[in-house]
């Protein structure tokens, strides 16, 4: 804890710094920092040595751009090669997320790991040394410290609303204040996504935080108990919404809702934090000291600069930012705050005839070796079918096993939202649909208007429920 406190003053200084450079004085820092990278991962990576031979890369001179695309497909299938730790091997890691859902508990006794499927439906593997961590969830404050409400002393209240129950990156980024120097100035508090909302809402009604954070869909929901009756909190100071694109009018609805300032944060499981909107604002500001970002048209490129256990050069990233010129906010980059990331949320009427939902992100970290994609379909009022991909390199039996396993996974979810009516099938396929109008992956999609998704043999199909 001492190691990664002082990297983060040390970070911290070096953001206050790095805030009073021209933009060419920024990207000159970037470049020789993406060389130190590519001098570290050469003889540490055989995929990056690999790269830089065939390519003649020369060490001192190289760009980003000297660098092919690194999709997630490719990061998956050369992980091994591409990670600079001993140990660190995809197959270690999907033992060790097989028996830890424990965020607090560290990969080797030394890496913290994260899981998503994220917005592609693709299992990724995201791993971080203390100090990779450190750097990279080194957090800015903009604008002034908000006003306590209720002449409120002591810790500030702090309630963290998501999917808290395994390797993800925002829980495991709470968990590392909560043992940090942060539990000195917080309480803070995790509260469930998949948890019944009803017991969420009287948890928190007792806790009474005074900043929420959380994925926006949910904070929404929250909003409108709170609008209801149903939830009471008095004393919210500050919303911060994560993990979705929030627009607007989401915000102007939180804070006129809460009576307070909203954040709109911006970060993923590859990079962790990247940015945020000023409280209130309606655009995001890219504080890209450690990152190389390439907009496109249709995608995002991102080289990260402070990873050196998983080195993640030009890495393809789903989400498309748009810039917006301004020198407010110099030498940071600033885009607009939609980033195009919402999924749609399964509703279903619970054992006791109760309307719950499911969020996208608990289905987007189910987490079972050998399943590499998954997508799920809703087929009816209270039934869906869960499409997934398996590793090739699975025999029959343990094909079986992890379609099995998924199955269970899915049980612990309904039941924990108290949905044991719901039904639904799990379906082995070698590859998922897309949207037909968007022509994008999409985690759910919306089936019951009766439009097949493919046809499957009934041998593959795990019935269950």
């Amino acid at each position: 804890m001492l190691a990664e406190t002082y990297v983060r003053w040390r970070v911290a200084r070096e953001h206050r710094r790095s805030a009073k450079l021209t933009r060419a004085e920024l990207e000159a820092e970037k470049l020789a920092k993406f060389r130190r990278l590519v001098r570290y991962a050469e003889p540490r990576s055989p995929y990056y040595r690999r790269i830089i031979a065939e390519r003649g890369i020369k060490i001192e001179t190289c760009t980003p751009s000297d660098f092919p695309v690194l999709t997630k497909s490719l990061l998956m299938r050369h992980f091994d090669e591409i990670a600079t730790a001993p140990g660190v091997t995809k197959s270690a890691i999907a033992e060790f997320l097989t028996r830890s859902h424990d965020p607090t508990e560290l990969f080797l006794n030394r890496y913290r790991v994260i899981h998503t499927s994220g917005s592609s439906g693709e299992v990724g593997y995201f791993v971080y040394s203390s100090n990779d961590w450190a750097r990279g969830t080194t957090m800015r404050q903009q604008g002034g410290r908000p006003v306590r409400k209720g002449g409120a002393k002591g810790k500030f209240r702090v309630a963290y609303y998501a999917a808290v129950d395994g390797h993800y990156a925002g829980v495991t980024l709470i968990s590392s204040f909560k043992s940090g120097l942060a539990r000195f100035f917080a309480d803070l508090e995790m509260f469930e996504v998949n948890d019944p909302l009803a017991d969420v809402l009287a948890k928190l009604n007792g806790f009474q935080p005074e900043v929420l954070i959380g994925y926006t869909t949910a904070l929404k929901i929250l909003a409108a108990e709170q609008r209801r009756g149903t939830l009471k909190l008095e004393r919210v100071i500050n919303v911060t919404t994560a993990g979705e694109a929030t627009t607007p009018a989401d915000m102007a609805f939180l804070s006129q809702t809460f009576g307070c300032q909203v954040v709109n944060s911006y970060g993923c499981s590859e990079h962790l934090g990247m940015g945020s909107s000023p409280p209130g604002g309606d655009k995001i500001v890219i504080y890209d000291d450690d990152l190389v970002f390439e907009l496109e048209p249709d995608h995002t490129l991102v080289t990260n600069l402070f990873n050196h256990t998983l080195p993640l050069i030009r890495y393809r990233m789903a989400d498309v930012l748009r810039q917006i010129p301004s020198e407010e906010h110099a030498p940071y980059l600033v885009i607009e705050s939609l980033v195009g990331r919402n999924e749609l949320q399964p509703v279903f009427k619970n054992r006791d005839g109760v309307e719950d939902f499911i969020s996208p992100h608990t289905i987007n970290e189910v987490f079972v070796a050998g399943v590499t994609r998954f997508q799920l379909h809703l087929t009816g009022e209270s039934e869906f079918r869960f499409m997934i991909c398996l590793d090739p390199a699975l025999d029959a039996t343990q094909s079986s096993a992890a379609a099995a396993a998924v199955a269970a996974r899915l049980r612990e979810i309904l039941a924990r939202k108290r949905m044991e009516n719901v039904r639904f099938d799990v379906v082995p396929t070698d590859d998922l649909p897309v949207n037909p109008r968007t022509r994008k992956f999409q985690l759910i999609l919306d089936r019951r208007g009766g439009e097949p998704a493919v046809t499957f043999p009934l041998s593959a199909v795990d019935k269950a429920g």
